[in-house]
């Protein structure tokens, strides 16, 4: 069975030895997504709360779906940063995961908070 390369590039950070090296990128992408996946929940819980009297609302409604949708993504992001890490995988989808977790739930929170004002 394969081994993971136990050696480090320069640019990497571990917390300790039974998690896989993360990159600033990985990181990052990481926080943007636990940060980004609580304030659409927020969002979406404040929505229901403030509608007293139509609780069913077309924009509580596609902020609780924004929220739903984000959560899963992220989770599946988040999942996939460190399973690539932990086989030292640097290719073309690592990058994709973290960039989207990163411009991805940012652009879901703008979203969230612009149907707001409609």
């Amino acid at each position: 069975m394969a081994h993971t390369d136990p050696t480090m590039h320069e640019h990497e950070w571990r917390a300790s030895s039974n998690w896989p090296p993360l990159t600033r990128m990985d990181i990052v992408g990481i926080a943007v997504a636990l940060l980004g996946t609580a304030a659409l929940v927020l969002i979406a819980a404040i929505s229901v709360d403030q509608d007293h009297t139509n609780p069913y609302s077309a924009v509580t409604i596609a902020r609780v779906l924004i929220a739903t949708g984000a959560l899963l993504i992220n989770m599946a992001h988040v999942v996939g940063i460190f399973f690539f890490e932990s086989v030292d995988y640097h290719g073309r989808f690592q990058r994709f995961f973290a960039r989207l977790s990163m411009f991805g739930t940012t652009a879901a929170v703008i979203v969230s908070l612009a149907i707001g004002l409609l």
